[in-house]
């Protein structure tokens, strides 16, 4: 039996994604419904109005992209790296980077979506700057600066890996890229585990 909770994350599914594979221009409420085989009655009731039913996409996509992401790291050493760079591709693939994108410049316009934003962000790089110091030990190497401030670089850089993916730049340029970046932050830390 079908309660009203699974008929409401039904909903947010279709939205999801919708807004991954067409963009959130594409999101309607009738095609929303229509996909769900639910009415736009219903979908009202749920979310009451279209503005509602995106901030509640836009909330689950910030929630699990940090989630996701932070999770990457839980691997040790080289194999973190490259996980993550796994990841990014993957989620480019998935059209989930680019749902991403499409959510940010929401953001500029929608104070409740731009919350959404701050509050994924603040859990992705807390969490990436208490994994910090212990991925730093498993490459030998100590952490070059105050991780807080590593981990803004850090999460920065792999939003521009991920744009230029998206973006459609060559995937050896950027995965060269990110392999330099890790391997000069690598490098400036071993000076200072060797202190």
């Amino acid at each position: 039996m079908k309660t009203a909770e699974d008929t409401k994350v039904r909903i947010l599914d279709a939205a999801m994604e919708v807004i991954a594979r067409q963009g959130i221009a594409s999101l309607t409420v009738a095609g929303i419904a229509e996909q769900c085989g639910v009415s736009s009655g219903l979908l009202h009731y749920h979310f009451a109005t279209k503005d509602k039913l995106l901030r509640a996409a836009a909330g689950r996509l910030a929630t699990e992209r940090a989630q996701a992401r932070v999770g990457e790291f839980r691997g040790r050493g080289i194999a973190a790296l490259d996980g993550f760079w796994r990841h990014i591709e993957q989620a480019v693939a998935r059209s989930s980077e680019q749902a991403w994108l499409d959510v940010v410049l929401l953001s500029r316009d929608d104070p409740v979506i731009a919350a959404e934003i701050a509050r994924a962000r603040a859990f992705e790089w807390q969490a990436l700057g208490r994994r910090l110091p212990e991925l730093f030990a498993e490459l030998g190497a100590a952490p070059p600066a105050p991780v807080e401030e590593i981990a803004v670089a850090i999460l920065a850089f792999f939003d521009g890996v991920a744009l230029g993916l998206a973006a459609g730049a060559p995937r050896d340029a950027l995965k060269s890229a990110y392999d330099a970046f890790w391997l000069a932050l690598i490098a400036s830390g071993q000076s200072g585990a060797r202190r």
